[in-house]
């Protein structure tokens, strides 16, 4: 089997990227990364080449123009490793080169489908996939009616954001008068129930492989997943399928659901289009996506394959590190501290295999408890 390459294009400093260049070598890839000085794909031992671009997302947009320019049919695979990149590529979308690297085969709609979340929750809902009761609100007075319908608490999000920037709890109709949305938001019912993700692979619109697990754990409310808890959900294949038809998504991605406490249903919140920190962990219940990279880029082959499935193992609770080193520094949690310090069952979930990645980390949590720098949880999504 061939050598296959693909370009990483990376602006947000997110650590959850980091983990794609080893899976990509595992499957057969030449990795290269474009991206910001300090990204964290760049510090993978896997990367074969670094193209350093200024600062600015439209630098790394137009900088990734001239590069495939410049390297015409080289790559098989350019994957978009941040929303800020989906957001900034979608504003060049009449360009052909955008059209060809946008991870969608669905055109214009598939383009709205993922860079707004407006657009996302009502075809969503056209389509009769769960998702919370929602009104779309561009003023105040639309706000206090969806506020009156909907009931409170209330969740507000923004057209388009990542990493819960952009998502806000309203407790009271009074805290709801602070907000004044310069442009369409969406006022969302809160659904009680416990926290589900999952970790997916598309093919052309099509899953081919995914695991579930419960967010045991979350730096913050909002935050990145600190802990997680495997955990099959039968009803995912027929919601994937769905989403897959109407965003045409190529590539990784990650789901965010509520398991409604009420009806014990998935109740769907958003999709994250480009890959998450779980993806290298699929392996544990008998999905590794490296096996799925390799179908997703062997184009030669049949899109009927069947998909890859998770086994019901009772793997426990799972500590990411090193979201939730991170997390046990602002909560407190000594006892939680001291596990990562002393447990070596909890080492194995370090980076060992990446030893730049890793030295990178440490020095993140050894300013943090010396309270040198304040870090950023959308860092480490």
């Amino acid at each position: 089997m061939r050598q296959f390459r693909v370009l990483i294009v990376a602006f947000a400093h997110w650590e959850g990227l980091s983990r794609l260049p080893a899976l990509l070598h595992r499957a057969g890839c030449e990795v290269n990364i474009l991206g910001v000085p300090g990204n964290f794909p760049a510090l993978s031992r896997f990367a074969k080449q670094l193209y350093i671009s200024p600062n600015d997302v439209d630098a790394v947009v137009a900088d990734l123009n001239v590069h495939l320019q410049q390297r015409a049919g080289y790559y098989d695979w350019v994957v978009i490793g941040d929303d800020p990149l989906l957001y900034a590529l979608e504003k060049r979308r009449r360009e052909p080169w955008v059209q060809q690297v946008f991870p969608t085969v669905a055109g214009d709609e598939g383009i709205d489908f993922i860079t707004s979340k407006a657009t996302f929750i009502q075809r969503c809902k056209e389509h009769d996939i769960r998702v919370p009761d929602f009104a779309l609100c561009a003023d105040q007075a639309q706000l206090q009616a969806a506020g009156q319908h909907l009931g409170f608490p209330l969740v507000i999000k923004e057209a388009q954001g990542f990493a819960g920037l952009a998502v806000c709890v309203i407790d009271n109709a009074r805290a709801l008068t602070e907000i004044s949305p310069n442009e369409e938001v969406i006022a969302q019912k809160f659904v009680q129930g416990r926290l589900v993700s999952c970790t997916a692979v598309y093919k052309e619109g099509k899953p081919v492989a995914w695991f579930s697990y419960y967010r045991s754990r979350t730096w913050g409310t909002f935050g990145p997943s600190s802990a997680i808890e495997f955990k099959v959900f039968p009803e995912l294949k027929g919601i994937l399928r769905k989403l897959g038809d109407l965003s045409g998504f190529h590539g990784l991605c990650g789901l965010d659901f509520i398991e409604d406490a009420q009806s014990g249903r998935l109740v769907l919140l958003e999709q994250n289009f480009r890959p998450t920190l779980t993806m290298d962990l699929g392996n544990r219940v008998g999905v590794d996506v490296k096996d799925a990279i390799q179908l997703l880029l062997n184009m030669d082959a049949t899109g009927d394959r069947s998909p890859l499935v998770q086994k019901e193992i009772a793997a426990g609770t799972v500590p990411l590190f090193p979201q939730d080193v991170f997390r046990a520094i602002d909560d407190g949690d000594t006892r939680s501290l001291f596990s990562w310090l002393c447990n070596p069952w909890r080492w194995r979930e370090m980076r060992w295999n990446e030893p730049w990645i890793l030295a990178q980390n440490l020095r993140h949590i050894f300013a943090k408890l010396r309270g040198r720098k304040n870090h950023e949880k959308r860092r480490f999504v």
